[in-house]
């Protein structure tokens, strides 16, 4: 009976270029403190281009990654940076990694505020109001014509050139736009979809943040804030708690009960004599009106 060796595979080396790529995201994962997480599915070139030059200019790096070489590279850094490891479960898609010194939930406040202005592609969803102006559109006489005319916008031709001859609201924030609309827009150069990079999650301290933790409303923040304060302050008042900030207030309102029960008490001072004599004269007011039912001479 023939005896048939085990072979096992190996496999290959990663190339030389895969390794210097494991090298780099390894070095960037020890050098910076924090690492968000961010999808870039549906993402244009031009809008990771802009995102880049924004973040460079805080300080912090973006880069587009591979998962299996992010795996990888966390394996070599996970006990410099215990928690890390937790990164892995987001690790599917297409991704890339924000290594920054800045806090995380500054960044992700930063990336909403500064949303990027793409091209229009059909299906996509109008982010704003987009008016095609009134003038020249510099663009010669053609096939676009049929462009103008199926959206609903009004020309002329002059000179040589299509003339739009009002302002023309095309969409509305919400409206899907469709093939000839994205097609015309993007003829005239306008950008009509606003887009950032969405966090998916962060590396902070030792933990890992999910990206909607990240989003922050900064107004409903501010009120909960101020709601928080006054609310602070009425039970530092209400407890006689002597603080700078509301001792004012504590003075204010003993002196205020203070007067109140002196008032009640029938004590006199400068301060309580109005408010003592005036009840004094409504109790003895009160007093000769009963007594004047008992004895109608006194009415008189």
């Amino acid at each position: 009976m023939a005896v048939v060796a085990k072979v096992t595979y190996r496999r290959h080396d990663y190339p030389e270029y895969k390794k210097r790529k494991l090298r780099e995201i390894a070095e960037l994962l020890r050098k910076y403190r924090y690492v968000i997480l961010v999808s870039i599915r549906g993402v244009t070139a031009n809008v990771l281009h802009e995102t880049r030059a924004m973040l460079r200019e805080r300080g912090s790096v973006l880069k587009v990654i591979k998962n299996t070489l992010t795996k990888l590279a966390i394996e070599r850094v996970k006990e410099e940076k215990p928690g890390l490891e937790k990164l892995e479960e987001y690790l599917t898609g297409q991704n890339a990694i924000i290594f920054t010194n800045e806090n995380p939930f500054e960044i992700a406040i930063f990336l909403a505020k500064n949303k990027i202005a793409r091209e229009a592609r059909p299906g996509d969803i109008a982010t704003k109001e987009v008016v095609i102006p009134k003038g020249n559109t510099g663009m010669a006489p053609g096939p676009v014509i049929s462009l103008f005319n199926k959206v609903g916008v009004p020309t002329t031709i002059r000179e040589g050139s299509i003339f739009v001859t009002k302002d023309t609201v095309v969409l509305k924030e919400g409206d899907v736009i469709s093939q000839d609309l994205a097609d015309l827009l993007n003829k005239l150069g306008i950008k009509p979809v606003e887009v950032s990079i969405e966090p998916k999650a962060a590396y902070l301290d030792g933990k890992v943040v999910e990206g909607k933790d990240l989003k922050i409303d900064l107004e409903e923040f501010k009120n909960s804030l101020a709601q928080a304060h006054m609310e602070a302050l009425n039970l530092a008042v209400n407890a006689a708690i002597p603080t700078p900030e509301v001792l004012s207030n504590v003075i204010a309102k003993a002196h205020m009960e203070a007067l109140a029960l002196a008032a009640s008490a029938g004590i006199l001072t400068p301060e309580t004599a109005p408010t003592v004599i005036s009840r004094a004269y409504a109790a003895a007011l009160n007093l000769y009106e009963k007594m004047k039912k008992v004895k109608p001479e006194l009415a008189g």
